[in-house]
């Protein structure tokens, strides 16, 4: 009976120490971002936000998991397949590349409500990547803001990088009035949010601008309403970095990084969050 106890006790912790770490990915269902008057740009994923913290996430020996609203395959922003978003290192764009095809559930990821119902105890963490479709379904997703709430109350690392903050706005108790009142250009009426009282950032004002008339032109209109604005709105405690400089904020589990020049930092300090999760 003993020599019987200690295999099975032998093969339980087997079991364990093999069981995969898991990170959480989501992104956007969309293709394209709404802006005012109707205006529309086409978007997605920003490659380099996604793939550099993935890069690093998967040599740590975590398995990626990706999980869109709405199940279907994400879309990459068009701007963002460039080896300039990786220092002009065209071996390091070819290999993000080459990643990327390899990654499981990317054609076909999970939906955030299957997501949300099932075990949620299984992710060490979870990040989401900018692009400006985050802004277009994200931040409104009621299951979403459930996987927010649980992330917050297991204190596990929750990662966001450039427009991807703005998704921290699903956890709003009433998310789709608070933007709507944003977006018709009113002060919207804020109840208690879990990261009220948090450092963050994101993508800033200034940077925004830039993309639009008058500037650059790259949106070619303007966006609702801006998310460093929005997030400051809902009880965050924002800070801005240089316009196009790394700047990352850790608060408590909360990771946030301000544009895509952040990416690099950002994953060394989502995984160093990962390192201490327990």
């Amino acid at each position: 009976m003993k020599i019987l106890f200690l295999a099975l006790s032998l093969i339980m912790s087997i079991s364990v120490y093999s069981a995969p770490k898991k990170v959480l990915v989501i992104l956007s269902s969309e293709n394209k971002i709404t802006l005012k008057e109707g205006k529309v740009h086409p978007t997605g994923f920003f490659l380099s936000e996604l793939m550099v913290p993935m890069k690093s996430i998967i040599e740590a020996g975590y398995e990626p998991v990706i999980a869109t609203p709405s199940g279907k395959k994400p879309y990459m922003d068009k701007v963002s397949d460039s080896a300039s978003w990786f220092d002009g290192d065209e071996k390091k764009y070819q290999e993000a590349k080459a990643l990327l095809k390899s990654l499981r559930y990317l054609s076909d990821p999970l939906s955030l409500e299957k997501v949300r119902k099932g075990n949620l105890s299984q992710f060490s963490g979870f990040f989401v990547p900018g692009g400006h479709a985050p802004m277009e379904d994200l931040l409104i997703n009621p299951d979403l803001g459930e996987i927010f709430k649980y992330f917050h109350q297991e204190k596990k690392p929750t990662g966001l990088i450039c427009h991807g903050p703005i998704a921290l706005l699903s956890s709003l108790p009433r998310a789709s009035e608070f933007t709507y009142s944003l977006a018709q250009g009113k002060k919207p009426v804020n109840s208690k949010w879990i990261y009220e009282g948090y450092k963050m950032t994101s993508f800033n004002t200034d940077e925004e601008k830039q993309e639009e008339p008058g500037q650059d032109n790259a949106l070619g209109g303007y966006v609702k309403f801006y998310p460093n604005e929005a997030l400051k709105l809902a009880g965050g405690v924002i800070t801005v970095g240089d316009k196009w400089k790394s700047h990352v904020i850790r608060d408590r589990e909360l990771i946030t990084a301000q544009n895509p020049m952040s990416d690099k930092e950002f994953a060394k300090v989502f995984l160093e969050a990962l390192k201490e999760e327990k």
